[in-house]
């Protein structure tokens, strides 16, 4: 399903992404992985944890967990996706492209061609964090064997298709219309790029015009958003109300810190602060602030903005009321109930 929204921005849905986000969110310790054992239950991840064990090892390796693999988007022009004939576009790739796309773009063609000959050069760029994995061994795996990591990873893509996703999925589908109409109310009031930021709850670090936008909703992804973009722009986006009761939850266990409250208490107070007046109003350590500010943003009850050389924090008010909105229907559920 593909809807364009305004002219190069578009709404769409591709339902072999869910199994992208899955693969991902049951193999890798470092992303959420809660919907996963609701769906699955513990027994069946265990399993396949071990079945792919090899795969989970690599996956667990890198930054994204495997959802480098939505990576090739970029350059992959076609109506209808396909999973088969997007491995073979992988499998085509010549190898200083595959590893400079697979890692986001952060170190250039350039380097990666010079440093796929040179081993020393090539730790130097995983060191400086321009290839974003931590094993060199499964780097040079992900170089050396293409085919045999699509093999591991598509594999375990065919074992986690089971009834009860495909129910969940079904069910998702029928929330798609709403979420293309909040999306259109969004865009009428900012421009993609505003949108996008607002989804990511944070202000981009480097502001460029795309030739395209695309808002993808992803009911199994293992994050609240990510983003992939060089000439295009993709945002996955984890809008799932189905889960809101987690989400809450995600909130008040990162809100239950003192210093946190004060930090929420400040901005409700003032509407807008940087971490500067922050780190003064709680007495804290600004590098202590960073940290909480990072578990804020992530949570999604403090949206992040980017205001000259500084970032302003601000309460994210829409999640805030739901979070509300939630608790009332939890505790006051039943209101005519009397002791």
């Amino acid at each position: 399903m593909k809807i364009e929204l305004q002219k190069n921005v578009y709404f769409a849905y591709c339902r072999d992404f869910e199994y992208v986000a899955v693969v991902a969110g049951m193999l890798a310790d470092n992303l959420d992985g809660r919907l996963c054992r609701e769906i699955y239950g513990e027994a069946f991840i265990s399993k396949m944890k071990k079945k792919h064990r090899e795969l989970a090892e690599i996956l667990n390796s890198m930054y994204l967990g495997g959802l480098e693999m939505l990576e090739f988007l970029m350059n992959y022009e076609t109506e209808e996706f396909s999973f088969e004939e997007y491995r073979a576009y992988i499998e085509r790739m010549p190898t200083p492209q595959f590893i400079y796309q697979f890692f986001g773009y952060t170190a250039t063609l350039e380097e990666v061609e010079a440093a796929l000959s040179d081993d020393e050069a090539l730790a130097a760029l995983m060191d400086e964090g321009k290839l974003h994995i931590k094993s060199f061994v499964n780097l040079k795996q992900l170089i050396n064997h293409r085919s045999e990591y699509l093999d591991l990873y598509f594999a375990c893509m065919n074992d986690i298709k089971v009834p009860e996703l495909e129910e969940y999925l079904d069910n998702y589908v029928k929330l798609l219309p709403q979420l293309e109409a909040e999306l259109r109310e969004q865009l009428a009031q900012n421009t993609p790029l505003e949108v996008s930021q607002h989804i990511m709850n944070k202000c981009f670090r480097a502001v460029r015009e795309y030739k395209y936008h695309a808002f993808l909703p992803v009911a199994m992804l293992p994050r609240n958003a990510v983003t992939y973009f060089e000439k295009n722009q993709y945002v996955l986006y984890s809008k799932n109300r189905i889960l809101s009761r987690q989400k809450a939850l995600d909130i008040l266990k990162v809100v239950s810190d003192e210093s946190r409250i004060r930090i929420i208490d400040l901005l409700s107070e003032c509407g807008k602060a940087n971490g500067k007046r922050i780190s003064e109003w709680v007495k804290i350590a600004p590098s202590t602030v960073s940290h909480h500010m990072e578990q804020l943003v992530e949570c999604g009850i403090v949206r992040e903005e980017k205001n000259g050389n500084y970032k302003e924090y601000s309460i994210h008010r829409e999640n805030g009321e739901n979070l509300i909105k939630e608790l009332e229907g939890i505790i006051l559920k039943n209101t005519d109930h009397k002791l």
